[in-house]
């Protein structure tokens, strides 16, 4: 399953994001996660629910049914299912078949997002979800902006390649971001359920969008590091600075920013793609800080046509044709690795190595400058 080798689709022992909390109500919605089917609906207090989304009479799916007090009713016959997948009866008949029920999925509720374990329920930690504090998302250092989503016509590997390799900017996002300078190979840190790859600038020009973010055109230092917490989510963050050689303040905080990715695996062929940010800018304009989020969009456009593309490339080509790397691609390939030995532990029984230390391998710069 290209990029990653014939057998090794995704980890599913793991935690993934399934949709913002604003996108769920007492309608249910369909997600496909991990090649399932999902029917997402809140019970009558408010807590989200995940079924599988099929129901087990005809195929019917429970993502395009009704929801009935906390349970949720199969809108061909009405057959209905409780949150824990078992079955509270059937119109049509008494007895209820041992058969007639479907899997019940562990949700969680964090920050903006709804978080699902579409592996085995028995070994779904919450402690394995990546504290979103330290990630910026809510840290009042931080004003976030969040809530943008796409369904995606692309494998998912593909877009993790897209954020682990960031030499493209100049070339990809040359419309969006302008000219910038060019994207030197990145340096790379990993660890237990992380990796991530770093840039440094050094007394160089502020791109246009820089320019204009902070109202400063002299000489910058410019910090970008974007990280991996597995499976799903690259933290990417930026910080400008004047450039240590300025006379008056050197060193100074113009500002930074920090932006989620989450990625989820849908089919085989299609992912989910959750996005926010958050600035720490000092800025007296309260619509900035949306603004700054915004205005990341139309690159979020381009990376998802150049993700669109290349699936169709595989797609028409009907195989998967031979790849040259380049010195580039360090990072790229020890995340494909990452993934692989995830997945190849998970088929053999075996611990996934997990997470440890603080998110931001930068010693989270940009709340410590602020």
């Amino acid at each position: 399953m290209y990029p990653l080798p014939e057998g090794c689709f995704a980890p599913r022992n793991q935690w993934y994001v399934a949709a913002w909390s604003k996108d769920i109500g007492r309608e249910p919605i369909e997600r496909w996660i991990l090649d399932e089917p999902v029917a997402l609906y809140r019970r009558e207090s408010g807590e989200p629910v995940a079924l599988h989304g099929r129901c087990p009479h005809r195929s019917f799916p429970l993502g395009k049914s009704r929801v009935s007090g906390d349970n949720i009713a199969c809108g061909y016959h009405g057959i209905q299912f409780r949150p824990d997948g078992s079955c509270a009866g059937i119109p049509s008949q008494r007895a209820v078949p041992k058969a007639c029920a479907v899997k019940s999925y562990p949700v969680i509720e964090r920050w903006d997002w709804v978080w699902i374990w579409p592996g085995e329920a028995h070994l779904a930690d919450p402690t394995l979800i990546p504290d979103h504090f330290q990630m910026g998302a809510t840290d009042p250092a931080f004003k976030t902006h969040s809530g943008w989503y796409a369904l995606i016509p692309g494998r998912y590997m593909l877009m993790h390649d897209n954020l682990f390799d960031l030499t493209h900017l100049p070339h990809l996002h040359l419309v969006s971001l302008g000219a910038l300078s060019e994207t030197k190979p990145s340096r790379l840190d990993q660890g237990p359920g992380w990796i991530s790859s770093t840039f440094d600038y050094l007394d160089i020009d502020p791109p246009a969008y820089a320019q204009r973010t902070y109202g400063y055109s002299g000489r910058v230092d410019r910090v970008a590091c974007v990280k991996l917490l597995f499976p799903s989510v690259h933290v990417a963050t930026e910080e400008y600075r004047k450039a240590s050689a300025d006379p008056a303040k050197p060193g100074e905080l113009l500002g930074g920013t920090r932006h989620f990715h989450a990625i989820t695996p849908a089919t085989r062929h299609s992912c989910h793609y959750f996005f926010a940010g958050a600035s720490n800018a000092n800025h007296p304009d309260p619509e900035f800080y949306r603004t700054s989020v915004t205005n990341v969009y139309p690159t979020l456009v381009e990376d998802i046509s150049a993700t669109t593309y290349i699936e169709e490339m595989i797609q028409k080509l009907g195989h998967v044709p031979p790849e040259i790397l380049l010195r580039a691609d360090t990072v790229c390939v020890a995340g494909r690795r990452m993934f692989e030995d995830a997945i190849r532990a998970e088929q053999a029984g075996k611990q996934v190595p997990r997470m440890t230390g603080p998110v931001d391998p930068t010693n989270s710069l940009l709340r410590q400058s602020a």
